[in-house]
C-alpha cells in the first residue's frame, strides 16, 4: 500500500520542503489574486457612509423601557434595554416614517434639486421624477443602514451607506430624528393619557359646580337668606371640606386603576395571564398597615378641620406632630413589608435591579403592577375612611333647623364642587406641563456630516488580503496537490517506503553551465558528456555524491564484494546512464580497473558521452564478429575501459539473454575488479529482467519530482521477481 507523501510524521523541514518545491505556483496564485483584487478596487462602486449618533439615557430619571411603558428613576442599564431600542430602529414601521419623510423631502439639496436616489426607481438617477414603490423604498432603506451600539457606551451608531455621498448624510440624519420623535411620543403616552383623563374630569366638574352655583343662587333670592348660623355654616364648611377630600381621593383612585390597566394590558401582551397572576397577590399584614395609615390621615385631617383657630399653638402643633410621626412610621413599615412582600413573589429581584437577564425586565413590570396595587389600596382605604367622617358629619347636617336644612345643602354642595374643581384643575395644569417637559432619553449626540472619502473598496486593505487569500490559495494547492502526489521528491519519501538510499544527487544542470562558461568543454581533446561531471569538476557536489555512491556499494553485500552491477530505472529519462558512466569513474578514480558496458542496445548513448566509437561493440562480441579484446576501447579516465553497444540488434532481449553474455559477464569478472551495465528502463522492456540474473545485484535511479512512486514499487516488484538482487536506490536530481 502506498503511503501519502504527507504525514502527521513528517518534521517541520519537509513540509518547508514542499513549499520550496511549489514556489512557483505559490508565486502565481499570489499574483492572480493580486490582480484579481486590483481589478476589483478598479472596477467596484465606490460606497460611501456617514454615521449619525444617539445616546440613549438608561440611568436617568426619564429612562424607561419602551415596550412597557415604565419610568422609574432606578431602572438599571442592560444590554436587553439597548437591543430593544435597537430592534426600535431596525423595524419596519420606523423605516416607514423615514420613507414618508424623504419622498415628502424629495431633493438632496433644495438648491441643486437633485432627487434623493433611494427614493428613484432601479438605479436612482437624479434626473427621475418619480419615486419608486413605497415598499421598495422601505425594503432599500432597511438594506441600506445598519445599527450597532459603540463599546461599553449607551450610544446607538446608526450608519447610513449609499454610492452617493451626500445621500449617506440625509438617511442617517432622517433615521435619527424618526426615533429621536418615535421616542418623545412613546415617552408622553403615560403623561398623555392622564391628562386627558383630569380634562374630562374638569369639564364634569365644572359643570357639577356651575349648577350647584345657580341652584344656591336661586334658592337664596326666593327665600331670601343671605347666610346660615354660625353652628350651621361650621359643620357646612367641614361637611363640603371632607367630601372634597373624598372626591380628590376619588380622582387619584381612579387614575391610579387607569394606569394600572395599561400597565396590565402592556404585561399581557409580553406575557400572557401573567397580570392575572399578579392580580390575585394579596398581603393581609400590608392590608392592616394601610388601614391603619388611613385612619390617621383622616384623624389628621379632622384635627385640622375642627380646629381652625388653634392653629400656631403648642397643644396643637404637638398633636399634629404626634400624629404625624405616627403616619411616618407606618409609611416605612409598609414600605419595608411592600419590599418583602415583591421579594417574595418575584425571587432574585432587588429594590433597584442590576441584572442583566432580560426576564428581570418582566419582573420590573411585575413590580411596578403590584406597587399601584399597593396605592390603589391605600386609596381605597383612606376613601372608606373618609365616607365614615362623612356619615359623623351628615349626622350633625341633619340636626340643622329644618328652614336651613335646603340652603345648608345647597351651600354644601356647592362648597364641594368649588374645591373639587379648583383641585382637579391644578391636577390638570400640572399633568399638562409634565407632558409638555417630557423629551423622551434620547439625545442626538452628533448628527451626519456628508463623508469627504469612499470606505470601500479599501484598497490598501483589500490589497491585504487579495495578497494573503493568494498565498492562502497558492499553500494550499500546493499541499493538496502533495497530499494527493504520487511522486518521489526526497530522500524522506524513500525512507517512508523501506528503499534502500545509496546516494542523493543533486541537479547538474547549474554546475554544468558554470563549466561551460569557464571554457571547460573538452577533456584531453575529448569532447565527453557535460553531466559527466566525476570527471570535469571532481571537487564538486555531484562528485562526491557519486563517491558516495560508490562508498555504499562496496558495503552493500557483506558476505562477498560486489563485482557486477545493473543500472536502471523504472521510465526513461530519469539519468540511470549518466549515473552509470559518472559511478564508474568513480570506481576508477579509486585505484579499481572497472568496465562500463552499454546494454542499452534499444537507445545507446554512452559513446557519445565518452566520444568513442560507436562501433565495433558488445551486439558484435556477442555475434562472434569480433572479439572483446577488439571491441574494448579505453577512455580518458584512467583503469575505466567501455564496451560500447555497437550495431543496434533486431532482438536485444534474446542477445543480452544468450550464453554468450552470460560467459561474457563471467569472462570479465575475471579482467576487472568491477563491471557496470547500463540497461533498459525496467518497466519499458525486459532487458533488465534478463541482465539482472546474471549480475550480483541491480540500483534503481529515480529522478525527484518526477519518478512515481507506483512506478519504483513496480519496477522493484518485477525485477526481485525473477530473483534479483536490489543493492539500493539512487535519488537523482534533488534540488538540495
Amino acid at each position: 500500500q502506498v503511503e501519502s507523501p504527507i504525514s502527521h510524521e513528517r518534521p517541520l523541514h519537509e513540509y518547508l520542503q514542499v513549499m520550496l518545491r511549489g514556489k512557483w505556483q505559490i508565486l502565481i496564485w499570489f499574483t492572480v489574486s493580486i490582480l484579481v483584487t486590483a481589478l476589483h478596487n478598479f472596477t467596484a462602486d465606490r460606497v460611501y457612509e456617514a454615521t449619525a449618533k444617539v445616546l440613549v439615557d438608561t440611568r436617568g430619571p426619564q429612562a424607561s423601557v419602551v415596550e412597557f411603558g415604565i419610568r422609574d428613576a432606578g431602572a438599571s442599564t442592560s444590554w436587553y434595554f439597548i437591543n430593544n431600542e435597537l430592534q426600535i430602529m431596525k423595524s419596519r414601521s420606523l423605516a416607514e416614517t423615514v420613507a414618508k419623510r424623504l419622498v415628502q423631502q424629495k431633493h438632496l439639496d433644495e438648491s441643486t434639486k437633485e432627487i434623493i436616489p433611494i427614493i428613484g426607481f432601479s438605479g436612482g438617477k437624479s434626473d427621475q421624477e418619480t419615486t419608486a414603490q413605497f415598499k421598495e423604498i422601505v425594503g432599500r432603506l432597511q438594506g441600506s443602514v445598519k445599527f450597532s451600539v459603540a463599546r461599553e457606551t449607551d450610544v446607538i451608531k446608526i450608519t447610513a451607506m449609499s454610492t452617493f455621498a451626500n445621500e449617506t448624510a440625509v438617511i442617517a440624519n432622517a433615521f435619527a430624528n424618526a426615533y429621536s420623535d418615535h421616542n418623545i411620543h412613546a415617552s408622553r403616552t403615560r403623561s398623555r393619557a392622564a391628562r386627558e383623563f383630569l380634562e374630562s374630569q374638569l369639564v364634569v366638574k365644572k359643570e357639577s359646580l356651575t349648577e350647584a352655583e345657580s341652584a344656591m343662587q336661586e334658592y337664596m333670592e326666593k327665600q331670601g337668606i343671605v347666610s346660615l348660623d354660625g353652628v350651621a355654616k361650621k359643620v357646612v364648611d367641614q361637611l363640603s371640606q371632607f367630601e372634597a377630600t373624598w372626591d380628590a381621593v376619588d380622582v387619584d383612585l381612579q387614575s391610579a386603576k387607569k394606569t394600572l390597566a395599561s400597565y396590565q394590558n402592556q404585561l399581557a401582551e409580553q406575557e400572557p395571564n401573567v397580570a392575572k397572576v399578579i392580580a390575585a397577590a394579596h398581603d393581609p399584614y400590608i392590608r392592616l398597615l394601610q388601614e391603619q395609615l388611613a385612619t390617621l390621615e383622616v384623624q389628621r385631617d379632622v384635627t385640622i378641620a375642627q380646629n381652625p383657630g388653634y392653629v400656631g399653638q403648642e397643644i396643637y402643633d404637638q398633636k399634629l406632630k404626634q400624629i404625624g410621626k405616627q403616619v411616618a412610621s407606618l409609611r416605612e413599615k409598609l414600605q419595608k413589608r411592600t419590599d418583602e412582600f415583591l421579594e417574595s413573589l418575584l425571587p432574585g429581584l432587588a429594590t433597584s435591579s442590576q441584572g442583566v437577564d432580560p426576564a428581570a425586565y418582566v419582573q420590573e413590570v411585575k413590580r411596578k403592577i403590584i406597587e399601584l396595587q399597593v396605592e390603589v389600596q391605600d386609596l381605597q382605604l383612606r376613601k372608606k375612611a373618609l365616607s365614615e367622617i362623612i356619615r359623623q358629619y351628615e349626622v350633625q347636617f341633619e340636626q340643622i333647623p329644618k328652614k336651613s336644612t335646603e340652603f345648608a345643602r345647597l351651600q354644601r354642595a356647592r362648597l364641594s364642587s368649588e374645591k373639587l374643581y379648583l383641585l382637579v384643575e391644578e391636577k390638570y395644569n400640572e399633568a399638562i406641563i409634565a407632558e409638555q417637559s417630557e423629551f423622551g432619553y434620547i439625545e442626538i449626540m452628533e448628527h451626519a456630516v456628508v463623508p469627504t472619502a469612499p470606505v470601500s473598496p479599501n484598497v490598501r486593505v483589500n490589497v491585504f488580503l487579495g495578497a494573503a487569500m493568494g498565498l492562502i490559495l497558492g499553500v494550499g494547492f500546493v499541499f493538496t496537490r502533495e497530499y494527493f502526489s504520487v511522486r518521489i521528491h526526497t530522500p524522506e519519501d524513500l525512507k517512508r517506503r523501506s528503499f534502500t538510499i545509496l546516494s542523493t544527487v543533486g541537479v547538474m544542470d547549474e554546475e554544468v553551465r558554470k563549466l561551460e562558461k569557464n571554457g571547460n568543454v573538452t577533456t584531453d581533446g575529448k569532447d565527453i558528456n557535460g553531466h559527466l561531471l566525476s570527471i570535469r569538476n571532481p571537487l564538486g557536489g555531484v562528485a562526491e555524491s557519486y563517491r558516495r555512491l560508490r562508498t555504499n556499494i562496496q558495503h552493500a553485500l557483506l558476505d562477498r564484494p560486489v563485482r557486477t552491477i545493473v543500472i536502471t530505472s523504472p521510465n526513461p529519462g530519469e539519468g540511470k546512464s549518466t549515473t552509470a558512466s559518472n559511478l564508474a569513474v568513480s570506481f576508477a578514480q579509486s585505484g579499481k580497473k572497472v568496465l562500463l558496458i552499454d546494454a542499452d542496445l534499444r537507445d545507446p548513448t554512452l559513446h557519445h558521452d565518452f566520444d568513442v566509437k560507436k562501433k565495433p561493440g558488445l551486439c558484435q562480441v556477442l555475434f562472434g564478429e569480433v572479439t572483446i579484446l577488439r571491441a574494448l576501447q579505453k577512455t580518458v579516465v584512467k583503469n575505466l575501459d567501455v564496451l560500447t553497444c555497437g550495431a543496434t540488434p533486431p532482438n536485444p532481449t534474446e542477445a543480452l539473454g544468450s550464453r554468450r553474455m552470460r560467459s561474457l559477464i563471467k569472462e570479465m569478472k575475471g579482467k576487472y575488479d568491477l563491471t557496470i551495465l547500463d540497461s533498459s528502463p525496467a518497466l519499458v522492456v525486459t532487458d533488465p529482467m534478463v541482465l539482472s540474473t546474471v549480475v550480483d545485484g541491480f540500483i534503481l535511479v529515480v529522478s525527484a519530482g518526477e519518478t512515481g512512486v507506483d512506478a519504483l514499487e513496480g519496477a522493484c516488484e518485477t525485477l526481485e521477481g525473477v530473483g534479483a538482487k536490489m543493492l539500493g536506490v539512487v535519488l537523482n536530481k534533488f534540488d538540495v
